[in-house]
């Protein structure tokens, strides 16, 4: 009886192995569209005592990047910000997702959920410096600073 049943078992696994699967190959593609924000965020720092004020309002630059310019005139002096819409509110309150330390140039991972966590930049030279928040991509934004 023993030999008969693992008889049958090896039949049915050497069956199950022969039997054919169909894999059809299927192309998808997928266009990403940019998240709008749907309120005006501003640049809010210790520069504005923390206030949204209406010429540091961010402006579209294209879809879901919005910038802002602002004047540094202090070099080697350490400037804080966030952007953030004008209630603070959740979603919608941008700092830093790992570092706070932002380098010219050089984008870095934004939370927009956070309460505390500011970004922090530190020019080399007075002058104008832009400041851009990427939200094309809303589940990552990333946010920049470049002179000009």
């Amino acid at each position: 009886m023993m030999k008969k049943l693992s008889a049958v078992v090896l039949a049915l696994l050497l069956s199950a192995c022969s039997s054919q699967v169909h894999v059809t190959d299927t192309q998808q593609t997928t266009t990403t569209v940019a998240k709008e924000l749907n309120r005006p965020m501003y640049l809010r720092g210790d520069f504005t005592l923390w206030d949204a004020e209406s010429h540091y309002k961010l402006k579209t630059s294209q879809p879901g990047v919005y910038s802002v310019k602002a004047k540094f005139m202090t070099p080697g002096k350490v400037y804080e910000f966030k952007l953030a819409d004008e209630a603070w509110a959740r979603g919608f309150n941008c700092g830093y997702k790992v570092q706070g330390v932002l380098r010219l140039n050089q984008p870095e991972l934004a939370d927009c959920d956070t309460v505390y966590n500011y970004f922090s930049f530190m020019p080399k030279q007075k002058g104008w410096y832009k400041i851009t928040l990427d939200y094309s991509d809303s589940r990552s934004p990333k946010v920049m600073v470049t002179k000009g």
